[in-house]
Parts: structure tokens; C-alpha cells; sequence
């Protein structure tokens, strides 16, 4: 059985997050402004290139087919309203559209079909199960999402999916070692694109140096037609490239990616970090644009990191980044006062970076309250990396270098924590132990200068 629903834990990138989902994304119209410099200059490695024609049917034509599927259930509920299984279906075909997009509207119309379906069926459902389990996944509610999964490994022993919505949850918690049992069982189960790329993503959250490999390896499982996990491989592989430094080979991936699937939004942000993080503002702000005006206006999932991008932009130019940080705020304020499961995406963790960014007093201890809230929920590198930083700018230097020590024990090779972890050692008054961690992310980075950090924008106190 194919894999192809997992959605997959937020990834930290400097100080943005993006929601990364294993997604068929939707092909850009030809002729759109600004889509041939996504590929220009880029050289990439022939065992990164993907291996099939790109004309094979569904390939290119993604949106059309899911509206058909979408129409087709659509008109057998009309036939039988209170199918249980059609209602699954639609739920599913909604959902599907949503990872395409990035849409907000599919997702909720997926979970208000899913329930649907289970008021009709509530025995033998784990369709309708699994899409709202996606779902909570998806708004940040990790515990319902591992209830839900539990339940239909109750009823279906071994059921792939659930295995994997577990694995991505206890790896977006910081529970490596539940994230590492729940995902080696899939591999040995059915080692494929998909579940080779969570078990390379667990590797890469312990530090362990077979994560390149094993990325390798879920390229050389992909088959024809694959375009969703094998555009997210890409970018997974990107970053891991992109955090030791190699800049060019990142953004190879990244423009692969986006060769296979010319609209993916999560490949277009992150060529906008390395555009970035290059100095390359006017080409990074050109794919900000683009990401906007893929969305046709839509609510997406990635609008308040464009916004954040583009106001880090705008700093690094001295120009006002406040009206656009601003935006941004407003987003994910209105995705964050709800809450993880009152109908919204939760955001918390990245609203108290916006917080931080702005840096006014009383931000920073609005973020120290948020991430206090959020440390509870989940304790990934990632999220105590932001509480770290959030107690630093609160004059809690003991408590940060403890939580930033707690992170990086998890064994991930980051520069960027490691340089945030040295501050903190310089707050507590400890140079040894700042330049200690220094050395350590030179070793990871060496290219991680004081320009690399202002491009990213490491700062801590």
C-alpha cells in the first residue's frame, strides 16, 4: 500500500516555519510572470534528478483530475445522502485538495465531511478516522491525532497509515524514540518513498550521519507518477543541505522540485530562504510574490510565513518591515486565539516568533507566555529552540541555556541552534561553552558566518 496522505511535522528554517506535507501539488499555468527564473542556473547531481516523464496522465493536469473526483462523490451523495463510505470518499477528495492548495477551506471541508461520514458509519470507518486524525495533525493537536490513529490500530492491526500519522506526531513532539519504533515498522513493512522519508527525517532529528543515505535511498524507490513525495523528498534533502551549508546543492533540489511540481509553494519558500540567506533579496522577494499569486487570494496555510519572509526582507534593506510583520501577526493571531481544536491551525509556536522578532518588551513576554503554553504541548528541537529564546529575552539565561542544551541533545546538527546556544552561554557569562558551540556549528555550517546569521536573523538577546 502506498502512503501517499502523511502529513508530515513542522520544519523550522531559520526563524520561519513551514508546513511541510507529503502533497500532490497543483501545476502552474504556463506563462505566469517570474516561473522560468525559478529554474535558471541550476546545476544538480544526475542521482537527484527525477528519473521519469513528466507527461505521464494526472501528472500535469492534478487540479482538473481532483475537481472530477470531488464532482463524482458529490453526485453519489446526491444518489444516497447518508452514505457512510461516499461521504469517506468526499472527505478524502476534499482532503486531498487541501494538500494540493494548501487551501484552508478543503481542510475544513474535509473534517466537516469526515464527521459527517462518521454519524453515518461509526463502525468500521477508519477512513473517515484517519482524514480527521490528518486533520489535527495538520491544526497542531497532536494528542488528538495520536488518539485517533491509536483507535484504528485498535480495529486494523498494523494499518500503515495510522503507523505513520503516529510516527510524524511523535516526531513533531520531540519523541524521537516512539517517532524511530512507529516508523523502522513501516520500513519493514513497505520500504518506500514515503516511509524512507520519515525514517531519513528521524535520523536527521537524532544527528545521525545515515540520513543522507537513507534520503538517497527513498530516491532510488520512487516510481513513475509519484510526483508529491518525490517533489517533498527534494526539499526534505534541500534543507539538510542547506543547514550544513551547501547552498547551491539546496537550491538545486529545491529548483527540481519545483520542476517536477512548478507550483509547489514549500519548494518555492525554501529557494527564498536560500535566495535569502545569499543576499539575493530581489530574486527571494520575487518568489514570495509568486507564492501570492499562486494562491489566487485563497487562505492558505503558507500566507503568514510569505508575509514573514517578505518583512524579513524589508529589515535586512532597512526599509518598514512593521506594516508587513503586522499582516503576518494578524494571521496567525486569528489561527492561534482558538486554539489547536476549535476549527483553527494553531500556530502558537510561530506567532511567539513573530513576537520575538519585533522584540518590544511587551512581546517578548507575550512569547515567553505562548511558548510556556506551547512547551507543554510538544518539546521538538525546533520548539525549544524558540522557548530558549523566549526565556533568553525574559532574563531567564539559565533557564534558556538549559532549554536550548535540552535540544540539541536530541542530537540535530544545526548551525543555527548551535550559534543560538553560544549566545546564551555568552548571557550566563560562560565564553568556554560559547565558543565550544561555536566550533560545533562551523563544523556543521563552516560557511555560518556573522553575515550567514544576519541573513537568517540569529538573534537571541
Amino acid at each position: 500500500m502506498k502512503l501517499n496522505r502523511i502529513f508530515l511535522p513542522m520544519q523550522r528554517y531559520g526563524w520561519i516555519a513551514l508546513p511541510i506535507v507529503i502533497a500532490v501539488s497543483i501545476p502552474i499555468a504556463a506563462g505566469i510572470p517570474g516561473l522560468i527564473s525559478i529554474f535558471q542556473h541550476s546545476s544538480i547531481s544526475k542521482d537527484y534528478v527525477y528519473p521519469f516523464t513528466l507527461e505521464l496522465p494526472g501528472t500535469r493536469d492534478r487540479k482538473l483530475i481532483l475537481q472530477q473526483e470531488i464532482a463524482f462523490y458529490q453526485a453519489r451523495l446526491q444518489q444516497s445522502p447518508d452514505s457512510g463510505l461516499n461521504l469517506q470518499s468526499l472527505a478524502n477528495a476534499y482532503w486531498k485538495m487541501g494538500k494540493a492548495t494548501g487551501e484552508v477551506s478543503w481542510y475544513l471541508l474535509a473534517e466537516k465531511t469526515a464527521q459527517q461520514s462518521l454519524a453515518a458509519l461509526p463502525f468500521s470507518n477508519s477512513g473517515a478516522q484517519l482524514t480527521l486524525a490528518r486533520i489535527s495533525q495538520a491544526r497542531h493537536d497532536f494528542a488528538t491525532a495520536i488518539d485517533l490513529s491509536r483507535k484504528v490500530l485498535t480495529h486494523e492491526p498494523g494499518n500503515p497509515e495510522a503507523q505513520a500519522i503516529l510516527g510524524t506526531c511523535y516526531l513533531a513532539i520531540g519523541n524521537l524514540k516512539q517517532a524511530e519504533q512507529h516508523i523502522t515498522t513501516l520500513v519493514n513493512q513497505t520500504p518506500t518513498l514515503e516511509t524512507l522519508t520519515l525514517q531519513a527525517l528521524v535520523e536527521e532529528a537524532q544527528g545521525k550521519a545515515s540520513a543522507e543515505n537513507t534520503f538517497r535511498s527513498a530516491l532510488k524507490a520512487e516510481e513513475a507518477g509519484e510526483v508529491g513525495g518525490s517533489a517533498l523528498v527534494r526539499v526534505f534533502l534541500g534543507r539538510h543541505f542547506y543547514r550544513r551549508g551547501q547552498l547551491d546543492q539546496a537550491a538545486a533540489l529545491y529548483r527540481e522540485a519545483l520542476r517536477i511540481l512548478p507550483r509547489y509553494p514549500l519548494a518555492t519558500l525554501h529557494l527564498a530562504m536560500v535566495e535569502t540567506r545569499q543576499g539575493h533579496w530581489q530574486a527571494a522577494e520575487a518568489l514570495y510574490d509568486q507564492v501570492i499569486a499562486y494562491s489566487q487570494q485563497s487562505v492558505t496555510l503558507y500566507d503568514h510565513t510569505v508575509l514573514r519572509g517578505k518583512a524579513r526582507l524589508q529589515q535586512l534593506r532597512g526599509q518598514n518591515f512593521q506594516t508587513t510583520l503586522q499582516k503576518a501577526e494578524t494571521l496567525l493571531r486569528r489561527e492561534t486565539n482558538a486554539g489547536h481544536s476549535n476549527g483553527t491551525f494553531g500556530h502558537q509556536r510561530e506567532l511567539a516568533q513573530l513576537l520575538l522578532d519585533r522584540g518590544t518588551p511587551q512581546d517578548n513576554a507575550e512569547a515567553l507566555q505562548l511558548m510556556q503554553q506551547e512547551i507543554k504541548l510538544r518539546q521538538d528541537a525546533q520548539t525549544l529552540a524558540v522557548y530558549a529564546r523566549s526565556l533568553a529575552r525574559g532574563d531567564q539565561a539559565d533557564k534558556a541555556l538549559t532549554a536550548i542544551q535540552t535540544a540539541l541533545r536530541s542530537g540535530i546538527q544545526d548551525a543555527s541552534l548551535l550559534m543560538q546556544a553560544a549566545q546564551i552561554a555568552e548571557q550566563v557569562g560562560d565564553r568556554t561553552l560559547a565558543n565550544q558551540y561555536r566550533q560545533q556549528a562551523k563544523q556543521v555550517d563552516p560557511s555560518f558566518n556573522e553575515a550567514a546569521q544576519k541573513m537568517v536573523g540569529i538573534d537571541v538577546l
